[in-house]
């Protein structure tokens, strides 16, 4: 009994002694400790604004710093030989359209080299649910999020930047290649050439017969895709009808395909379209222009031979209508602009710029 006492004695004494000094002992180590931290924010790095040098946008972009994406400096266009060598190429499956002037760089041939190069690089080819294809519906559809990237056969316009930067991006407008804008007429009219004069006339209304142009006496039918949804057609009137509208004479047509079939039809038919779309057409004949009436006429095509573009009158300038074609990025730091950046380079590349040509136009180098 003695010996029970003394040990409960003991025990209420230790029990005592840790409450009273709990506080100095400290906790023990295998119990987590509860510390109060701020929170570090989540920022997704992709979501950070990315602006290029001045030097590389149009001034309606308005670009301040550099991207993480970079093209092929135009001071060294050779940085790249073959499509292999493209770095920073993503993979997965983008959509891409807009200008059908591009359909020769849309083929299979240049489809299955960009493939046969990078294989989990796959394109798809978008058009306008609803719409008309063209440049214009294609870079409305890349401010829309619809396309990862754009092809256009004219400069991106000032409200078409303003509208990028409002949706928090940039556009930067690439040149890849040289185009001109071929005129053909139905094998019936016998006319040497067109002075661009004689084309605004025709296509504003103002000339309704060939015989005022020295040919037969056939009713003109002009033929045009709609003024607002392609590139062509915006060049068309901008560079050759100074902005005047289309003639109410003039028959409206879907694309270039539709255009050539209505023309080789029609015995005073006149249609207009890239000259890459016009190359081998037999049914229809390709017109010589001139820039005025003092000036020789150029025909779009090597002489005596409809499969080959001018090359050289279109590169110097001395051939009447010729532009350049653009790949339209999308400048957010996402994967759309590493699409966008990774195409342009393709084509930019030595191997690009030979698909270029092999398409029916006038590579840049």
């Amino acid at each position: 009994m003695p010996l029970v006492g003394i040990g409960f004695l003991l025990l209420a004494m230790l029990g005592a002694s840790y409450f009273l000094f709990k506080d100095k002992l400290g906790s023990p180590t295998n119990e987590p400790i509860a510390v109060a931290v701020a929170p570090i924010p989540s920022v997704d790095p992709a979501s950070q604004p990315i602006t290029l040098p001045a030097a590389s946008l149009p001034p309606e972009a308005n670009a301040s710093a550099t991207s993480k994406f970079d093209l092929i400096s135009s001071a060294n266009p050779d940085l790249y030989q073959t499509l292999n060598q493209i770095p920073n190429v993503p993979q997965g499956t983008f959509n891409y359209g807009g200008s059908t002037t591009f359909a020769p760089l849309r083929s299979d041939n240049v489809t299955l080299n960009l493939n046969q190069a990078h294989s989990e690089f796959k394109l798809r080819y978008t058009e306008p649910v609803g719409e008309k294809p063209g440049s214009g519906s294609g870079i409305k559809m890349l401010l829309d999020g619809q396309l990862s990237f754009s092809q256009s056969s004219r400069p991106v316009k000032s409200a078409e930047f303003a509208q990028a930067q409002q949706r928090g991006f940039k556009l930067e407008q690439v040149p890849v290649a040289i185009d001109g804008i071929a005129f053909y007429i139905n094998p019936r009219v016998s006319v040497a050439g067109l002075t661009l004069a004689q084309v605004k006339d025709i296509f504003t209304g103002k000339v309704t017969n060939w015989k005022e142009l020295g040919g037969p006496n056939l009713k003109i039918t002009p033929l045009s895709r709609n003024a607002k949804a392609g590139g062509t057609v915006d060049f068309f009137i901008e560079g050759v009808l100074e902005k005047q509208a289309l003639g109410s004479s003039v028959q409206e047509i879907r694309d270039t395909t539709e255009s050539i079939r209505q023309v080789a039809k029609l015995p005073g038919g006149i249609g207009y379209a890239t000259a890459s779309e016009v190359i081998g057409q037999k049914a229809i004949r390709a017109l010589p222009l001139a820039k005025d009436s003092n000036q020789s006429f150029i025909s779009p095509f090597t002489k005596d031979d409809i499969t080959t573009v001018n090359q050289g009158a279109f590169a110097d300038g001395s051939y009447p209508l010729t532009r350049r074609l653009f790949v339209v990025i999308k400048r957010d730091g996402r994967l759309d602009e590493q699409a966008g950046v990774a195409y342009a380079n393709m084509i930019l590349s030595n191997e690009g710029q030979e698909l270029v040509e092999k398409s029916g136009f006038v590579p840049l180098h």
